[in-house]
């Protein structure tokens, strides 16, 4: 059995992005997981605590204490000194290797922010793992020296290539769950037997988190509101409540959100809800919706973990721009910037819908989500490491 560090920038909680993905599929494979969550300043911590996740074997929770000192936060924010914070989170890593007996096989580090010695970690192979573009030079300074540097877009890999010639550019994984529901549309496929379109009305899903910053709300209100004749449901945070993966709020996306659930009666909206609740309700979904503003978006619209989610269903996305996809035959997307199009390309899908989701659509892609689940990302990493 391997021991294994993730370290993440988004606290474990019900919501569950790659960070979490990651170390759940680590953990299943036999390997001892322990995910440090982003440092808190509960005085109640002391240093640090670690428990073990009930619904997981083999994983654990690292929570962290970082003490509130006003001369260092200035300098941090001020003028981007990061030394003093850095320094302390090594002694407190070594602390922590030393008395819980320690040794990790891999580290992998999702959080560009913190963790600058990183580098320095007990560890036999280092990972650092950045999912957004970099917008300060002290950002970078966790990929001196590491084993690899892993992203799902070339646009982010780019700026690293000087400081690290291991980089490697990788997609976002499949979980289980989605893995699971995807070889079971997949058998259903060869048997013809494939969700036609049963209802009177088209299901349109959309899965995520419904607060993020750059969510094109113009264009996702346009949408429901010129298709009444069309149900959309939405899976995921509409609100600040268990939403573990809020780092900012938008005030127009949020009254937008809060409008369109109380006034459009052609749609519904389920909270947040696990993967495992979420795949048996998306078998009477006919299309998905990817409405994202390239814009707003940190990384200009380069990928997105919930595309490989829909993939698996079979169905069509309706998708504004991401250049990971645009050029592959999956599905249709607008152009960079062009997201004032997207209502005309829903309507023009919509209208052809039987077509998109022919047999032969659907089976490729289920076939290329599963050439992505997490286990096999794990596999072409491990390889990428030798």
């Amino acid at each position: 059995m391997n021991t294994i560090l993730i370290i993440s920038p988004n606290a474990w909680g019900n919501l569950q992005v790659s960070k979490h993905n990651y170390a759940i599929e680590l953990a299943k494979q036999g390997n001892k997981v322990y995910f440090i969550n982003p440092p808190n300043r509960d005085p109640m911590v002391k240093n640090y605590q670690i428990y073990p996740i009930d619904e997981v074997d083999n994983l654990y929770i690292i929570n962290i204490f970082l003490p509130k000192i006003r001369v260092v936060d200035f300098l941090r924010y001020r003028f981007g000194i990061t030394q003093i914070l850095d320094f302390y989170l090594l002694q407190l890593f070594k602390k922590i290797s030393k008395q819980e007996n320690l040794f990790f096989y891999q580290i992998w580090n999702f959080d560009p922010n913190l963790h600058g010695y990183f580098n320095r970690y007990l560890g036999t192979k280092k990972i650092f793992f950045i999912a957004d573009q970099i917008k300060l030079n002290a950002q970078k300074r966790s990929a001196k020296k590491v084993d690899a540097v892993i992203s799902v877009a070339n646009e982010i890999l780019q700026q690293f290539k000087m400081i690290n010639k291991n980089c490697f550019l990788i997609n976002h994984g499949l979980n289980k769950q989605y893995e699971n529901a995807a070889r079971k549309n997949l058998k259903a496929l060869q048997q013809q037997n494939i969700n036609t379109i049963t209802n009177k009305r088209i299901q349109v899903g959309y899965i995520g988190n419904l607060l993020i910053s750059f969510l094109d709300e113009v264009n996702l209100k346009k949408t429901v509101l010129e298709n009444p004749n069309i149900d959309f449901h939405f899976w995921g945070a509409y609100s600040n409540k268990n939403n573990n993966l809020l780092a900012t709020y938008n005030e127009s996306i949020y009254n937008t959100v809060q409008w369109i659930k109380q006034n459009c009666k052609n749609t519904q909206f389920y909270g947040v809800k696990k993967a495992n609740e979420i795949v048996d309700e998306l078998e009477t979904i006919d299309a998905f919706i990817y409405i994202n503003s390239s814009i707003k978006d940190v990384n200009g619209g380069a990928n997105s973990h919930k595309i490989l989610e829909y993939l698996s269903t079979g169905k069509v996305i309706i998708s504004t721009y991401l250049s990971y996809y645009s050029k592959l035959p999956l599905f249709p997307m607008t152009g960079k910037g062009e997201e004032d199009n997207y209502t005309e390309l829903f309507s023009s899908v919509i209208n052809n819908i039987e077509a998109y989701n022919s047999v032969e659509q659907q089976t490729k892609r289920i076939h290329y989500a599963l050439e992505n689940t997490y286990e096999k990302n794990i596999q072409k990493i491990n390889q990428f490491l030798q």
